[in-house]
């Protein structure tokens, strides 16, 4: 018998966090490499956050994955670019507050 498939729009969207070494990767600086801990809620997006988590996933921002931060727009303010699975994006800080991470290298 074969174990069901898990659903990404449930994994791990509002579990707990239990590493409290994990921040936000909108706090993290330029150049820090980073490990995914998890996506939390953000009650700015309403009733899209769960679209937006899902989306993100789609995109690659999963549990695990690691990313760099490569830059931040003008006066440090939006888009934060990232690179993640050899891709780069550009986030909004409100989707990169989402996301939750533990540092590699670099300061965060």
């Amino acid at each position: 018998m074969n174990a069901p498939s898990p659903n990404l729009s449930t994994l791990h969207t509002h579990a707990p966090i239990a590493n409290t070494g994990s921040l936000s990767l909108d706090e993290c600086r330029k150049g820090a490499q980073v490990r995914i801990v998890d996506l939390q809620a953000q009650s700015l997006f309403g009733s899209q956050d769960e679209r937006v988590t899902l989306r993100l996933k789609e995109l690659g921002f999963l549990p695990g994955a690691q990313l760099k931060v490569i830059g931040f727009g003008l006066l440090g303010s939006d888009p934060l670019a990232v690179q993640v699975n050899g891709t780069k994006f550009a986030l909004r800080r409100a989707e990169a507050a989402k996301i939750r991470v533990e540092v590699i290298s670099g300061s965060h």
